[in-house]
């Protein structure tokens, strides 16, 4: 969460100047609209905003971003794993974030007058995205707002270096929209501590890059758009504190994670009447495989290979075809998953996951090779056997 590619904006390749020299413009503009399309077509979860930034930028040779999304991902994996054995990392309570504040239009637009303006433009947009997401992310892996709220601290301090490093208009105000963003969002988190080290104002906030305080206008967007967002949380409880009463939701809300929305859409094909899933017995149990296959693994092609494999094994489609729809195709079935599993709303991409569940191992050629289904094949089978014992 370094913000890394505007960071490479103000001081790396991604500098105007040197990416003149890197790219023709012709070339660039082939970059903004790849991104475009994969930004557009809902591409919007976190796996799918780091893919499409990786091929924006690593891919096309202009920096090295995936190490950095590695990091990130484990530090979650680590959390997890330690929550899961019982590990506390600290005093305080837990706050689930389930909304998020967007404060799109909070300025004038900026003029785009070439291909290097819209790529770089948009680089920011997605970052800003990827970023906030994978804030979300962390919420509900380390289940502890002390790290939520160390995060976010070294968030707001790169956010406000950058703002008075920067000078272009457009990255000092879409960085101070981003950080009222993250303010906004993650505000029950923040507050619960008394450690405010930051800056919480927005009109002193624009001054400090700006030497001026924002257009009445723009003031007043600010606080309509705020005054309005009133975040749904969820409290958790550490049991090792006195229980006090408890903060409730209204009525008839209910807070769903990646694994509640895929059976809830896989249940619309009676997902946990399938043979091997009922035999697994319980709810409880039923919710182990699906985290299981849901998981988020070291890549990409690792994450949605092993969703694959595991969904082969399960026989998913076929349970689908034989039960539920006449004449079920696999496009239908591939469009169903890029949608519920992959979160784009457009396209049948989970398709090359599928095809590469069937490849062999050392068929390295086959063009469906790299999305590692086959790695997971054997395995998944295992990881149910487990399930299935447990």
């Amino acid at each position: 969460m370094t913000l890394a590619i505007i960071d490479s904006m103000l001081r790396g390749d991604l500098r105007r100047q040197i990416l003149s020299t890197l790219k023709t413009e012709k070339e660039i503009s082939l970059l903004w609209r790849d991104l475009m399309k994969a930004f557009s077509q809902g591409g919007q979860s976190l796996m799918a905003l780091e893919e499409s930034l990786i091929a924006a930028v690593e891919t096309s040779g202009l920096m090295q971003v995936s190490s950095d999304y590695k990091d990130d991902r484990e530090i979650r994996q680590g959390a997890e794993q330690a929550r899961k054995q019982g590990m506390n990392f600290g005093e305080d309570d837990y706050t689930r974030v389930d909304e998020k504040l967007s404060l799109e239009g909070l300025f004038s637009p900026v003029q785009e007058t070439t291909p290097t303006d819209k790529f770089l433009h948009l680089l920011v947009k997605v970052e800003c995205c990827r970023t906030m997401e994978c804030l979300l992310m962390l919420v509900m892996s380390v289940h502890d707002d002390g790290v939520v709220r160390t995060y976010i601290r070294k968030l707001f301090s790169s956010i406000t270096s950058l703002c008075k490093d920067a000078n272009d208009t457009y990255i000092k105000e879409s960085l101070t929209q981003f950080y009222f963003e993250v303010y906004h969002t993650f505000r029950r988190v923040l507050e619960k501590s008394s450690q405010q080290k930051y800056e919480t104002d927005f009109e002193n906030f624009v001054f400090e890059w700006k030497n001026e305080f924002p257009d009445a206008e723009v003031v007043a967007r600010y606080n309509e758009m705020t005054k309005v967002f009133v975040p749904s949380v969820n409290i958790g409880f550490d049991s090792s504190k006195p229980e006090l009463p408890k903060q409730t939701t209204p009525v008839g809300v209910v807070h769903k994670d990646k694994f509640d929305l895929f059976l809830d859409a896989a249940n619309a094909f009676t997902f946990t009447d399938m043979p091997k899933v009922k035999e697994l017995g319980t709810s409880q149990k039923i919710r182990q495989l699906v985290e299981c296959m849901l998981k988020e693994k070291e890549t990409i092609a690792d994450t949605f290979g092993h969703t694959a494999a595991m969904l082969e094994f399960l026989g998913f489609y076929k349970w689908i075809a034989n039960n539920h729809v006449s004449g079920y195709k696999l496009n239908q079935y591939d469009k169903w998953c890029t949608k519920h599993i992959m979160n784009k709303n457009a396209g049948n991409s989970f398709r090359h996951y599928r095809l590469s569940v069937g490849v062999t191992p050392t068929d390295n050629r086959n063009a469906s090779f790299k999305y590692l289904g086959w790695k997971y094949k054997e395995a998944v089978k295992e990881e149910y056997k487990k399930i299935l014992e447990g």
